[in-house]
């Protein structure tokens, strides 16, 4: 999944929103299985609630970007700024 992939019109950015929403759901019941039958301490737990807290920030990065786009009435989603990519990159990584 390449979520920095900028995509030429408004059904892929909606395809992009939709698989970034899939995502954090997915990983999010996972964390909660995995929770319920381990320690909260669990490496498995923390890595698996790192890797949502990443999904997570990459999320609102794009909602805040949208929100930008259409206060200074540009397209939403734009092509990110270097700063905004390794933002969501750094997200990712936690």
């Amino acid at each position: 999944m390449n979520l920095y992939q900028n995509f030429p019109n408004d059904s892929s950015r909606d395809y992009r929103e939709d698989e970034l929403f899939l995502t954090i759901e997915s990983l999010r019941s996972e964390l909660i299985e995995v929770a319920q039958e381990r320690s909260l301490s669990d490496l498995t737990v923390l890595e698996l609630s790192q890797r949502l807290d990443g999904y997570i920030v990459l999320a609102q990065n794009l909602m805040m970007e949208s929100l930008r786009s259409r206060k200074n009435g540009s397209a939403a989603f734009s092509k990110n700024t270097k700063s905004q990519r390794v933002r969501n990159k750094a997200a990712l990584q936690q």
